[in-house]
Order: structure tokens, then sequence, then C-alpha cells
């Protein structure tokens, strides 16, 4: 959960991709085995099944019928992902060791089922990218030296003026808006942060399959306006440098 709902939004890259995955297919059978613990080798079967049809082609109209009915699911093709099926025969030799070490009390088996329950539905969703292309020449001085600020904005190239990518935030919409960024130095105390350009867009869904998706989103980044992505780029750069 914590890869779904935290890693994969702050450093999306390969290994939080796979780690899902990897995560996924180790308890998704071991959690139904609970339930039947008779039909455990035809559940671990159908497990590796359903993961193959889910990430091929063949699962498109499934999902297209799911967004008919507003309901948010998603998924990339990559046959990489066909890798994390290794796990399933780890998951099936630790069940069979766990389970006779190990058997919830009737307190704890409801919180393991909604635990699990929550997080098999609690999933991150690819995310909607978009050209902006906007100018902009909004500026913002901060109390604070050249080296400090770019170091906090993580622009560590060796010039007068410093240029980088900069993305604003808006956690309640899951959103960022990618800017292209200029700093230069007033003198040794006062920094100028110029915002140069709005580049993109990304929002990424909420990560729950019963969702209404984001085109409600989507259309709000749209209809901002620059002086509005310039009010939203004011207000973060000071919350990140208010004086403590």
């Amino acid at each position: 959960m914590i890869n779904d709902l935290y890693l994969k939004y702050e450093y999306h890259n390969y290994i939080t991709g796979k780690l899902s995955d990897f995560a996924g297919l180790f308890a998704f059978p071991y959690f139904f085995s609970c339930f039947f613990p008779k039909k455990i080798k035809a559940i671990y079967i159908l497990s590796g099944v359903l993961f193959v049809f889910w990430k091929s082609e063949l699962s498109q109209p499934f999902i297209h019928l799911a967004h008919s009915y507003g309901i948010g699911m998603n998924r990339t093709i990559d046959s990489s992902d066909f890798i994390a099926l290794l796990i399933l025969p780890i998951s099936y030799i630790y069940w069979n060791w766990d389970s006779k070490l190990f058997e919830p009390t009737k307190i704890l088996k409801p919180m393991v089922i909604g635990i699990s329950c929550f997080a098999f539905i609690a999933t991150s969703l690819p995310e909607h990218y978009e050209q902006l292309s906007m100018k902009s020449e909004f500026s913002i001085n901060v109390n604070s030296n050249f080296e400090s600020v770019r170091t906090q904005l993580h622009l560590y190239k060796n010039r007068v003026l410093e240029e980088g990518n900069y993305s604003i935030n808006l956690p309640k919409k899951n959103a960022r808006i990618l800017t292209s960024i200029k700093v230069d130095s007033i003198d040794e105390k006062t920094t100028r942060i110029i915002l140069d350009s709005i580049l993109s867009f990304a929002i990424e869904e909420n990560g729950f399959i019963f969702s209404s998706g984001i085109d409600d989103d989507i259309e709000y980044i749209k209809s901002l306006s620059i002086a509005n992505i310039e009010q939203l780029f004011s207000k973060q750069i000071q919350s990140e440098f208010k004086e403590k």
C-alpha cells in the first residue's frame, strides 16, 4: 500500500512499478487461499492466468466496459511485468509453511481481511499527461542566498543564472504542473525565482477501482489561466521558503 499510495507518486520509476506486481501476486492468491484452503493449487494457477490476461491487450474490452459504468481502472501493457510471475511459487511455499504455524484469531482475522481488501483496490493508476506550453515572466524574491535556493530547488549547475524544471503540486487533484524556472542572485541575502515557462501537467487517478475517473480534474487544470498558475507557483514558493 505504501508503494501504491506514496512511493509511486514520489519516486515513479521501474522499481516501484515492478514492486506492485510482485507484492500483488504474492498477496492475492495467499489472501483467497485463506477462504478456500482446499483449492490452493487452483487459486495460484488461476491467479497467474488472470495476471497474464490483465497485462495483455485481451483485457482492454473489459476495461472499456468498466469505464462506461464510471469504474476507473487501467493498466500499462508491458511484457516485462510477467517477471512477477516468479513470485507465485514463493507465495505458495510460504502459504504451506505459514499456515502450519499461524492461525489468525477472531479479532485479527477481520483486520487482515479489511486491510487486504483496501490494498487490492487502492492501486495507483497511470497518469494523464498533457502539454500546456505557456510563457510567463512572473518572478518572486525570497529571503535566501543563491546557493540555498538552488539546493532547495535541486538546481546544481554552476552558473550565475540557473535554469531547471520545477513542479507545482496540487495534492487535492493528485496533479502536478511542470514548469521551467530561472534563478538569479539579487544580493547576498535575496534571490529571484523566475517562472519562465509552464510546460505541461500530469494527473494520476486516485488509486481506487470504484472511482469516477479524472475528467473533472483534467478540465480544472486546463481551465487555469496563466495568472492562476502564477498564483499557485507564488504560493508554493513562499511555503517552501517560509521562515521558521
